[in-house]
């Protein structure tokens, strides 16, 4: 009895660290404690932006031509990595750089959006990278507001505010949007205290001295944040340097999604964590594993606190301990019901959120199983959503 009332408490307590305690510590510390940026050096002279791609062809063109809206007091460079495509996204990249000398190309054989984007450290130019994916699309001062925050020498990397364009168009897409919102809320608050370790793929600014080769079966967007973290910079968020993404269609796009970013983070996170230790970086070492690596044991801690809360239930006849398990057991029938509403074209929004979260720890449970199998996961196939106004008014 005594071991399960251990497994029940230490289950309770890491969920309630990770989801409450965690978030209100950075918000309370950068309040008392927060870093100040001071930009004391020039702008860079010259900035590399680069896409790794594979088939993009039909959105390259109009990709490039975002980037070359923004406004920057720098020169810019563009290369588009393209991955094994079997489209004509190269022809479409050469075409661009006749006409405009500030665009390359590399043509890869198809080998991972990691190793792709190493290429393009491996021929950037400038002193400063910025990594941005194919359905980003970036707000007017976006790149140089993700560009600002580096003139500080102290910081070695930033990254931006993402938003939905589809957030609306799906309750998948709806729950998605409320999840990130709250992630990015943690990312603000862990950034202002200087615990920060994380960054989004699609608005990443990072010194290029700070590139180190990602392992395969790891993320190197994932990877650069915690480089930098264990070399004594600082990662932050560039509040105005805002943008736009396409998110998440449906079930089986968020599952994936999910899947594969936690499958590649958990890799990414413990390799670094061996060397982001207490004594060194104690604020990042707390960020690494509450935000990052028990967030994604969630499932462990969800199973064996309902297991243990009903044993205890059973045996020492405290009807208390039937809560947990009985409000897992309430969302796991609530998602049944929201699944079956879904095929049946019927709207219930507490069913579908709860279907959500279910999806999502289950994306979460099988990506520990991965990195424990060492399995590779590569990208995923996205599902088209109806096109949405993504204006920034």
């Amino acid at each position: 009895m005594f071991f399960a009332s251990l497994l029940f408490w230490v289950s309770a307590c890491l969920l309630v660290w990770v989801y409450v305690v965690y978030p209100a510590l950075t918000l309370l510390y950068g309040r008392l404690r927060p870093v100040r940026i001071v930009e004391r050096a020039q702008w860079p002279a010259l900035v590399t932006v680069g896409l790794a791609a594979h088939d993009g062809g039909a959105q390259i063109a109009e990709r490039l031509t975002d980037i070359c809206a923004q406004v920057v007091p720098f020169e810019i460079e563009m290369i588009v990595a393209s991955d094994g495509s079997d489209d004509d996204t190269a022809d479409v990249v050469m075409r661009a750089s006749v006409d405009d000398h500030r665009v390359r190309l590399i043509d890869l054989p198809r080998s991972g959006q990691s190793a792709a984007q190493g290429a393009i450290f491996g021929a950037a130019r400038g002193d400063i990278v910025v990594l941005t994916d194919l359905e980003t699309r970036f707000a007017p001062g976006c790149l140089a507001a993700l560009i600002e925050p580096l003139r500080d020498p102290a910081v070695g990397c930033s990254t931006g505010v993402l938003r939905w364009r589809y957030d609306e168009a799906t309750p998948t897409a709806r729950h998605e949007g409320l999840y990130w919102r709250y992630e990015q809320a943690v990312r603000r608050w862990e950034s202002r205290a200087g615990w920060l370790t994380a960054a989004t793929g699609a608005l990443l600014a990072v010194r290029s001295s700070l590139y180190r080769p990602a392992p395969a079966h790891a993320s190197l967007d994932q990877m650069l944040p915690l480089i930098a973290r264990d070399e004594g910079l600082l990662v932050v968020v560039a509040n105005s340097a805002s943008g736009t993404d396409r998110g998440t269609a449906g079930m089986r796009d968020q599952f994936l999604s999910r899947m594969r970013i936690a499958t590649q983070g958990i890799e990414s996170n413990v390799r670094m964590a061996l060397r982001i230790t207490p004594w060194r970086r104690p604020g990042s070492f707390l960020a690494i594993w509450s935000h990052k690596v028990l967030r994604w044991a969630t499932p462990f801690f969800v199973g064996v606190g309902a297991i243990s809360s009903a044993y205890l239930a059973l045996t020492t006849g405290n009807l208390w301990y039937w809560l947990p398990a009985a409000v897992v057991g309430l969302v796991a029938g609530l998602s049944l019901i929201g699944y079956l509403a879904r095929r049946l074209g019927r709207s219930m929004p507490l069913a579908s959120f709860a279907l959500t979260v279910t999806v999502v720890t289950g994306a979460f449970a099988l990506a520990w199983i991965n990195v424990a199998l060492r399995r590779r996961v590569g990208a995923w196939a996205t599902v088209p959503l109806p096109e949405r106004d993504d204006s920034f008014a």
